[in-house]
């Protein structure tokens, strides 16, 4: 490992990029990636020459590249440091012939364009003063570009030198989609465990490249004649040596755990201790161990996800994040309240440990920390672009189907603003008293967190699992700086006949005066004792059929076809679930709420009048038609101008709004309806933190 004291390091990268046909897409961005790596100060480690350390061309010449080679070569022996020389393009040589690297912009040119790599690194190698060179070759054929022993052995520095050669492919095979490259940046942005503080071009090194390269045979050539004991060639400064011996408290605290469980006088405390006291005791659990083992095994997991994640968010989001944005990435990641809100702030390894250890695997998935990383693209204004790190690091880890769902989710805005929204399900035991109510959070379409709120029967109850569920939500909407504006009610039958969620008193005022309440049908969770949640899942795809931007109003039924449940059912015959929108300007004298049960299973938003006696039909049924696009909302805002007094005088056709009400089916609540529908609602304390995230 080098020391301050040890002489600089310095580098070169050329990309030599073709004409035509013969362009590889991604050179490019694969030698200014491997650039970046090489001069960054706690990877490579080596000097950042600008225009002079990084090449990049169509047509640049083989003079031009033999030049850069000389000039990075003489820096390197004034500064009597290594030279890391990377070479990435087009290859060229028939079975047997050196490695000629196409400089010249035209595949197929005469061998005199281009440059001959063997006895370019032969003579870089025994340039006077070189105390070491790392060449990496990426092209087809790569495995030519081994110089000759003797050019080694006897050359002008008669063997004390220290050379190291990274190919792409043999000498007989292509190379495809700059993947030795693409592959060694990752890699080195990554570390590799139990390699010791420095990547060498060795075993350990080779073994993770073909693992990582598919379709063709990465190799290497590795000479060391230097004449001092101590001065080994190295790559790059092994990052995941450094993390390993920072473990973060929740990381460890994971780590010591796991091995109690195993033997309290065992001692590991790193990712490399335990990966070699599993391969070393692999064959020996059995009985109650085997479970020890296998836990163990589960946070090796874990520290592995949360190492390569650390260094993605660092490198991709760390730039723009903030401790509030951290906060808040952290909770639109679904980690825990208290955690969220701990002063001091946590900082960035304490939220990607919480999430690798604390958030649960399911057949190697890693939600939460999927969660975090789509929450961290959302937070840092990425909108749904994942950046391509982000991208290849959901690949590595299977997670690329979890993070696209959530940042779908995050990204959705249903009142077309970003802010927090409360859903409340009033859950009644099959009589007409509610029991309890469900809260859930969500931003977006993203669920980040639900309540369960037991109540006794009697309005009294009610209001107050109510007021809890409100004040539940508003450390999650303070945490995002944002107000609590929108609340769904969904309600059984006759509750949502009985009870309007917007006039239930909450703190001594109507919940409608503070929030746009938007009444919603819970049939869709809580289905008929002869129907299933997939059957009530499908009837509520076919209610949205009608309420689409073609819609201009509802179809108003009229007093005779509402005389008995009887007449209302043979008129809905004619007419499929969802095909049609219905609305009343008058209540039925008898059986309202089969009535209104009928309704609601046939029609994706249901008016009614909030009063039985209408003094002016017409009124309101133009009144509704006028501002149709903007219900359900519509509705909410009159009877908030009504409470306060403001009359029609406002706007005459607003005004009659406020003597409707409304149970409103749409997009989002099928969506909401579907995500609850696959989860088992059982109450938080006995919600596993992965169900929560």
């Amino acid at each position: 490992m080098t020391t301050a004291t040890n002489p600089p390091r310095n580098v070169l990268v050329v990309g030599a990029q073709c004409e035509g046909g013969a362009r590889l897409e991604g050179l490019e961005n694969a030698a200014r990636a491997l650039h970046a790596v090489l001069v960054d100060p706690k990877l490579g480690g080596c000097l950042d020459r600008g225009e002079d350390s990084l090449l990049i061309g169509t047509a640049l010449g083989k003079n031009q590249v033999q030049d850069a080679v000389k000039q990075a070569a003489q820096v390197a022996q004034r500064d009597g440091g290594p030279l890391v020389l990377a070479l990435l393009g087009h290859g060229e040589g028939a079975e047997g012939a050196p490695l000629h690297f196409v400089t010249s912009g035209t595949r197929n040119a005469p061998p005199l364009f281009n440059v001959n790599v063997p006895s370019l690194l032969g003579d870089a190698v025994n340039h006077p003063g070189l105390t070491g060179l790392i060449a990496i070759v990426d092209t087809c054929l790569s495995g030519g570009a081994v110089p000759g022993t003797p050019v080694i052995t006897v050359g002008r520095q008669e063997g004390n030198v220290r050379f190291s050669l990274l190919f792409a492919a043999t000498a007989k095979e292509p190379a495809f989609d700059m993947r030795l490259s693409t592959e060694l940046t990752r890699l080195i942005e990554e570390g590799l465990p139990g390699a010791g503080d420095v990547l060498k071009v060795d075993d350990d090194l080779m073994e993770q490249l073909r693992e990582r390269i598919l379709g063709q045979q990465p190799g290497r050539n590795v000479f060391d004649g230097g004449p001092h004991i101590g001065d080994a060639l190295w790559l790059a400064r092994n990052c995941a040596a450094r993390l390993d011996r920072t473990l973060g408290s929740i990381a460890s605290k994971a780590v010591q755990d796991a091995v109690r469980r195993i033997d309290t006088n065992l001692r590991l405390s790193t990712e490399s201790e335990l990966a070699a006291w599993l391969e070393q005791n692999q064959q020996t659990a059995s009985g109650g161990a085997w479970a020890a083992v296998h836990r163990l095994r589960e946070v090796l997991a874990e520290l592995e996800a949360g190492r390569r994640t650390l260094n993605v968010v660092n490198k991709v989001f760390g730039p723009d994040l903030t401790e509030d944005g951290l906060r808040l990435a952290s909770m639109l990641a679904g980690l825990p309240l208290p955690f969220v809100q701990q002063e001091p702030p946590r900082n960035l390894r304490d939220v990607v440990e919480f999430a690798a250890h604390h958030g649960g695997t399911a057949e190697g998935q890693h939600r939460a920390l999927a969660h975090l990383i789509a929450a961290m693209t959302h937070v840092t204004g990425h909108g749904d672009q994942l950046p391509e790190d982000v991208i290849v690091w959901a690949q590595d880890l299977e997670l690329t189907t979890t993070v696209n769902s959530r940042m779908r989710e995050l990204n959705q805005q249903p009142y077309g603003e970003w802010a927090p929204r409360l859903v409340l399900v009033l859950a009644d035991d099959g009589g007409e008293s509610v029991v309890r109510v469900d809260a859930w959070l969500l931003f977006g379409l993203a669920v980040l967190g639900n309540q369960r709120l037991p109540c006794g029967p009697g309005d009294e109850d009610l209001k107050t699992a109510l007021a809890k569920a409100v004040a539940w939500a508003a450390p999650w909407a303070n945490v995002a700086g944002k107000r609590l504006r929108h609340i769904d009610v969904a309600a059984p039958t006759l509750v949502l006949l009985d009870c309007p969620p917007e006039e239930q008193v909450v703190r001594r005022q109507k919940l409608g005066v503070n929030y746009t309440v938007t009444t919603r049908w819970s049939g869709l969770l809580t289905p008929p004792h002869d129907a299933t949640i997939d059957d009530m899942l499908q009837v509520g795809e076919q209610l949205l059929v009608s309420l689409d931007d073609n819609c201009s109003g509802p179809k108003w039924l009229h007093v005779e076809q509402l005389a008995t449940v009887d007449q209302l059912q043979k008129h809905l015959s004619n007419h499929g679930l969802g095909q049609q929108v219905w609305a009343l300007t008058s209540l039925p004298a008898t059986d309202w709420d089969f009535v209104a049960q009928e309704l609601l299973e046939h029609t994706p938003a249901l008016v009614w009048p909030r009063q039985m006696n209408v003094s002016d039909k017409q009124v309101i049924e133009a009144s509704v038609g006028k501002h149709w696009q903007v219900l359900p909302q519509q509705i909410a805002h009159a009877y908030r101008q009504h409470l306060r007094g403001a009359g029609q005088s406002h706007d005459d056709d607003l005004g009659p709004l406020a003597g409707v009400r409304a149970a409103w089916h749409d997009k989002d609540w099928q969506a909401f309806c579907r995500r609850r529908a696959r989860t088992v609602v059982r109450a938080p304390d006995e919600m596993t933190s992965k169900e929560q995230a």
